[in-house]
């Protein structure tokens, strides 16, 4: 084969290679609500996570306050190697830099990565977004301020059965942002709201 020729077909390959892994990349609205007795499913062997945002709000407070596009999982950075050994390579996409997704190589993930799309096995859908909380030592530190940091332990709670981010540690991340998404400020609400509901009925 001429040198032209090898040329053209290397470049056709790689083209092929480019517009095949672009199409099995999903649209960033093409979210499937997961329900949450399949989020274990969804991670294989992986027993370390810990449901977080405003499905965690929901299920801490027991009644769904506003629909979820997507759904939220917590991990430490220290078991994040160890999470993603049990995924299919190609459900995973690195938030790198934040709003753009780049496709998960296998390497170690980035210290400054802290967002992490999964695909549905099927590769059609988004299922989960990884939030990758940074600890050491036992303790977590809020990645915004290193002076605000937390026991391990106090990381999460359970509640019926399952192990959610601590709503304080929500509140902290939400009312960071200087100018809140509105779903954002329903969550702050309706924590507040129900958290006091609560109290009021356990006196």
């Amino acid at each position: 084969m001429c040198v032209a020729g090898a040329s053209s077909l290397q470049n056709n390959f790689l083209f092929f290679l480019l517009h095949r892994t672009e199409a099995m990349t999903p649209p960033t609205d093409r979210w499937l609500s997961l329900p949450l007795n399949e989020i274990q499913n969804s991670l294989g062997e992986f027993t370390g996570w810990v449901l977080c945002g405003g499905r965690s709000l929901d299920w801490l407070l027991g009644t769904e306050t506003r629909s979820h596009g997507d759904t939220d999982v917590g991990v430490f950075r220290s078991e994040l190697a160890d999470c993603l050994r049990f995924l299919d390579q190609r459900r995973v996409y690195l938030c790198d830099p934040p709003g753009q997704l780049i496709a998960w190589e296998g390497e170690p993930v980035p210290e400054h990565v802290h967002d992490i799309w999964l695909t549905s096995p099927d590769l059609n859908h988004w299922e989960l977004q990884l939030m990758v909380y940074d600890d050491s030592d036992g303790s977590v530190s809020y990645r915004r301020d290193p002076r605000i940091h937390w026991p391990r332990e106090a990381h999460a709670i359970t509640v019926r059965k399952i192990r959610i981010l601590n709503p304080l540690i929500t509140l902290l991340f939400k009312l960071h942002r200087r100018e809140l998404q509105e779903k954002d400020c329903l969550d702050v609400v309706n924590l507040i709201t129900g958290f006091a509901n609560q109290c009021l009925q356990s006196d």
